[in-house]
């Protein structure tokens, strides 16, 4: 169960993560922020946001691992296995023979990225992918550190059938690894959405899962960064629970059905 916000202490304790670490989870769902913090405060047997303010003093340390609460990677190669097919066909119908831009924001530990750089080396010709740019971008250092590293557990391959795990993975001990050819198509680097300028000229965006913990003004305060990245006719892929906020639909069409892509109206 969440704590219970006495006097304004929730409101402060992020006040106060924001001024020490430049986190800005103030704008962030109210119950799921609360949710994630009462996880750390069970941990620590701390009864109040004010007593965990003043842990935060005492152990500075503990601010990286509310960090990691805060900002939970819950992912696996080709989620929603439909999405991808629907983006190999739109690639192969307009795009086969096209350098493409893809930005995958809020890339957690890299499985969505390189899912995207293995659709587009099956998809695209050898010269286009040879010039294909694929940007990930996370808040989390320590995620992008793992996405550098490309090594994941089997939990994370239940979709990656078994021609794709021979051609593009190496395996020992477990764990598969993301060959080199793959690997270097993707270019990490950290980027808070909220806080820093988007990346501009994208052809295809994949921002899945982020805007289920924003409020509704966030929401459309960093929709408007994602439609002036996105060029027109490019593809726009969201979560599942996710909608695009009423100031902006009329400038995306719904690509399929039940499958949160959508293409910028040109």
């Amino acid at each position: 169960m969440p704590v219970k916000d006495r006097d304004g202490d929730l409101d402060m304790l992020l006040e106060k993560i924001f001024n020490e670490r430049g986190w800005d989870f103030r704008n962030y769902k109210r119950s799921s922020v609360m949710r994630r913090i009462s996880k750390r405060l069970a941990l620590l047997d701390c009864p109040s946001y004010g007593d965990y303010s003043v842990l935060l003093d005492r152990d500075p340390s503990e601010y990286d691992r509310l960090f990691s609460n805060l900002t939970i990677k819950v992912s696996e190669f080709f989620r929603e296995p439909e999405v991808f097919a629907r983006l190999c066909e739109a690639v192969k119908e307009d795009w086969r023979e096209k350098a493409l831009k893809v930005w995958c924001c809020g890339c957690g530990h890299g499985e969505e990225a390189y899912s995207i750089a293995i659709l587009l080396s099956e998809c695209l010709s050898f010269e286009a992918i040879s010039n294909a740019r694929i940007f990930a971008t996370d808040i989390d250092h320590d995620a992008l550190d793992a996405a550098r590293k490309a090594l994941y557990r089997e939990e994370s391959m239940k979709n990656v059938l078994q021609d794709l795990r021979d051609k593009y993975f190496s395996c020992a001990d477990g764990l598969y690894k993301v060959k080199h050819n793959i690997r270097n198509l993707v270019k990490f680097g950290v980027l808070d959405i909220v806080r820093n300028p988007s990346i501009s000229g994208v052809d295809v965006l994949f921002c899945r899962n982020l805007f289920i913990y924003f409020n509704k003004s966030l929401q459309a305060e960093v929709f408007e960064k994602l439609d002036y990245s996105l060029k027109p006719g490019g593809l726009l892929v969201l979560g599942k629970a996710e909608v695009i906020p009423p100031l902006f639909a009329h400038k995306y069409a719904p690509v399929g059905t039940r499958l949160s892509t959508y293409r910028k109206r040109t």
